[in-house]
């Protein structure tokens, strides 16, 4: 499989997983002047699953010994994975002049911290 091909698959499936694990439930119900805010996240976790995906291969390229660049992707996959476990779940009921808005700065943060991470080993292969 090419770095190319290697590349696709694991953006597909980090993306996918992603996007599987941030869930929202909004039930509402005898409500009267109800206003959602949602702010659409998939650019975000698209953002997210870019980046992983860039620090995995760069740490495939970097690391010599295949058993520790798999280990230390392992790692940096787990981590993502605890962080990213968002449910929102919001049920109101019998309620007048409702106003809900959802955002999540946790992705952000998440990306935030990765690009901090791919900086580092940017910088660390002399590449930058």
């Amino acid at each position: 499989m090419s770095i190319e091909e290697s590349a696709d698959l694991l953006y597909t499936q980090l993306l996918n997983e992603l996007i599987s694990n941030y869930d929202d439930f909004i039930e509402i119900k005898d409500s009267e002047n109800v206003t959602i805010h949602k702010t659409d996240v998939t650019a975000a976790l698209s953002l997210q699953a870019t980046v992983t995906t860039i620090i995995t291969l760069l740490i495939q390229l970097l690391v010599p010994d295949d058993e520790l660049a798999t280990e230390i992707t392992d790692q940096l996959l787990a981590t993502q994975q605890v962080t990213v476990q968002k449910k929102t779940v919001i049920q109101i009921i019998n309620c007048y002049n409702v106003t809900i808005t959802l955002s999540d700065a946790s992705i952000m943060n998440s990306v935030q911290i990765l690009t901090q991470t791919l900086n580092v080993l940017l910088v660390e292969a002399g590449i930058l």
